[in-house]
């Protein structure tokens, strides 16, 4: 496995420390899993704009979305 070393400025180390307590996790299993989550968000985003672009995947706008749903406009 490979290691990565980072320098954290403290008022982000400290972050780390507070949200990976709260979820029971160690600094380290708390950066892990967000980087893993980074890297499959990309991954998926990727895959999407891929099938966008060729046609197989169609976009919608919010109000679109509304419409179709009957939700009321903000």
């Amino acid at each position: 496995m490979a290691s990565i070393t980072v320098e954290l400025t403290p008022e982000l180390e400290q972050r780390v420390v507070l949200w990976g307590g709260k979820g029971n996790e160690t600094p380290e299993e708390l950066t892990l899993r967000l980087l893993e989550e980074y890297v499959d968000d990309c991954e998926d985003a990727e895959r999407i704009s891929e099938e966008v672009a060729s046609g197989r995947m169609e976009t919608y706008s919010i109000e679109e979305v509304r419409d179709e749903l009957s939700l009321a406009r903000s």
